[in-house]
């Protein structure tokens, strides 16, 4: 029997004058072609602003990739095809960091994932599941992993290598580097509200995150540096590790749950 052909809504968030030039002709050069793309420009948290892009989405698949994104040609085409299964409601490809023929150091900001770490740059869900679950807007940092632990309670989620989505290269400048550790506080938030183990949030019960607090040096055995800018992006990680650790001393004055 012929594969059902999906109408598919690719949902994409943006910040106003944002360029989705590759973005958008990488959707152009799909196999399988999309019934709508939606784009909801505004500066604002993910999981308020995918929560908006939701409300405008009209067919009965949403896929969800970023701007800073490019979809292999046969993203969508495999996107359908894994949504013959009816028992299906959530889906999530593999999202690829691409160099580009860089070499990475400390200043490199790597994303990417595996199959036990969704990211919304590459996913899909049937319409109604997500419209009815959305994205927890008490959390930012987290919004992929809380939305696919809440959708999976709805139904089957598949995981795809074959449904593939390369992320753009990026660096860290120094105030990005540093405020990284607010993303702390939202990791306390999930352990809090969804039970995400603590175990999930390394720098919590991580020996090497003591280790570099107190020998800041061993940051270099485990970095890469190649420029001044990198001398720069270390400095601004080793601040980053104490406010973080500021962050979890003051979830524990707030709690009473201290963490070591």
């Amino acid at each position: 029997m012929a594969n059902k052909k999906h109408n598919i809504s690719i949902c994409i968030i943006s910040r106003p004058n944002e360029d989705l030039t590759k973005c958008l002709n990488s959707l152009k050069r799909q196999t399988y072609k999309p019934k709508e793309i939606v784009i909801h420009r505004e500066i604002g948290s993910f999981s308020k602003l995918r929560n908006k892009v939701i409300d405008k989405a009209h067919e009965e698949i949403i896929a969800f990739i970023d701007t800073d994104c490019v979809a292999e040609k046969h993203w969508l085409e495999e996107i359908n095809n894994a949504f013959q299964d009816e028992s299906l409601v959530g889906f999530y490809g593999k999202v690829c960091y691409d160099l580009g023929g860089r070499i990475p150091s400390i200043s490199t900001r790597f994303v990417s994932n595996h199959p036990s770490a969704p990211l919304t740059s590459n996913a899909a869900f049937r319409s109604k599941i997500i419209k009815e679950t959305r994205f927890d807007e008490e959390i930012d940092y987290l919004e992929d992993i809380i939305l696919f632990k809440r959708v999976e309670k709805k139904g089957k989620i598949l995981y795809s290598e074959d449904a593939i989505v390369f992320h753009d290269y990026q660096e860290w400048n120094f105030k990005k580097a540093v405020l990284y550790a607010r993303k702390i506080e939202d990791f306390l938030k999930a352990n809090k509200k969804y039970g995400i183990p603590i175990s999930r949030i390394g720098p919590i019960i991580n020996p090497q995150h003591y280790l570099i607090l107190f020998f800041p040096p061993i940051l270099i055995a485990f970095h890469s540096i190649r420029s001044l800018k990198d001398i720069k992006i270390l400095i601004a990680t080793y601040l980053e590790k104490i406010y973080t650790r500021a962050l979890i001393w003051k979830y524990g004055l707030i709690t009473g749950k201290f963490l070591l």
